[in-house]
């Protein structure tokens, strides 16, 4: 029997690599696109397009018909304001499970949420309004858990092939022999390959303990190869992977950061130098601020299967030695795939 997948963000940098996954392992694919121009390559593939929109919920209902399972990745990862986070991670995500609550009977439900949602490491909940965003949409599905079975994973960094956010920015600065590091003192990271989070979304599309309404840990798994990775031991792996020296790294105070992000964000509502958010922005400094963004991911080993099989350096070797594929887009769907 064929599996069909509705996948969100499958124009992204993860929702790429997913969708081949499905259609190599022989299921089918529809894709909610906001941008139509930007999904030729899943047409190409064979992938079934529906134009739509999660901050609308236009598109929603045509995109759900027919499907045993939903990945939901699509999510807005930097923003100029506080609505746009909340317009899409939450309110979309309401929209969506609404959808699907609605249908005779609900497909499982797959959400790729963040560590962000978590906050750092034995710390007290997020602390960007991006990770309270992922959060809130984390609720909202726990609300809706009597009718529409799911299960929440949240990665670390997503490093791999196309990959945009911190593998090229990162290169450059190699090249230069400087890299600046956040803060004094360590700054730990988790990673995962992109191979091994969409197995772990395949995985959990199919098995596995659904979320609950009564219990917030049920369900929802944290993801990472393992690895409490310092942000020196990504610089150098990057620099080995691409034949390059391990570059000086250089601790910058996160105050100085603020006040660069600060001025950013001032220039970017200047008439006439609007563009993209940048990658150092207000909300980010607010993650930047903390030194531990690691998980141990024991429990999607055990409910889900979950065994990651790249390595860090393994991982950046291949996604360095041939070209970018064109086909992985450019959207980083994964709460840390900026960081730090």
């Amino acid at each position: 029997m064929v599996t069909r997948y509705l996948v969100t963000g499958a124009t992204g940098f993860v929702g790429g690599h997913l969708t081949r996954e499905i259609l190599a392992r022989g299921g089918t694919v529809t894709a909610l696109v906001r941008r139509p121009g930007r999904a030729g390559t899943l047409r190409d593939q064979g992938v079934r397009v529906v134009e739509g929109d999660l901050a609308t919920g236009r598109g929603l209902g045509e995109a759900s018909r027919g499907a045993d399972r939903v990945i939901h990745l699509a999510a807005v990862v930097k923003a100029r304001t506080d609505a746009e986070f909340w317009a899409v991670n939450r309110d979309g995500t309401a929209r969506l499970v609404r959808a699907l609550a609605a249908m005779p009977v609900p497909p499982r439900l797959v959400v790729c949420s963040s560590l962000a949602a978590a906050g750092p490491a034995r710390g007290s909940g997020p602390v960007s309004v991006y990770g309270a965003s992922k959060l809130a949409a984390e609720h909202v599905v726990r609300a809706y858990a009597h009718r529409v079975p799911a299960v929440i994973l949240r990665p670390g960094i997503v490093h791999g092939p196309g990959e945009p956010a911190l593998v090229p920015p990162l290169l450059q600065m190699i090249r230069l022999g400087l890299v600046p590091k956040p803060g004094f003192g360590p700054r730990r990271y988790g990673m995962i390959h992109v191979d091994d989070l969409c197995g772990a979304l395949l995985a959990a599309a199919e098995r596995g303990t659904t979320v609950q309404a009564d219990d917030p840990d049920a369900g929802v798994h944290p993801l990472s190869d393992g690895v409490a990775y310092r942000w020196q031991d990504i610089c150098a792996a990057v620099a080995e992977a691409a034949g390059l020296r391990a570059p000086v790294v250089l601790p910058v105070p996160v105050s100085l950061l603020a006040a660069v992000a600060a001025l950013a964000h001032l220039a970017g509502r200047l008439p006439g130098l609007s563009g993209d958010v940048p990658a150092l922005n207000r909300d980010k400094v607010r993650e930047l601020r903390h030194a531990d963004w690691t998980c141990t991911p024991a429990g999607a080993r055990h409910d889900l299967g979950f065994t990651p099989t790249t390595s860090l350096l393994d991982g950046l070797e291949a996604a360095l030695r041939g070209p970018t594929p064109s086909e992985a887009g450019s959207g980083a769907v994964t709460g840390q795939a900026t960081a730090p």
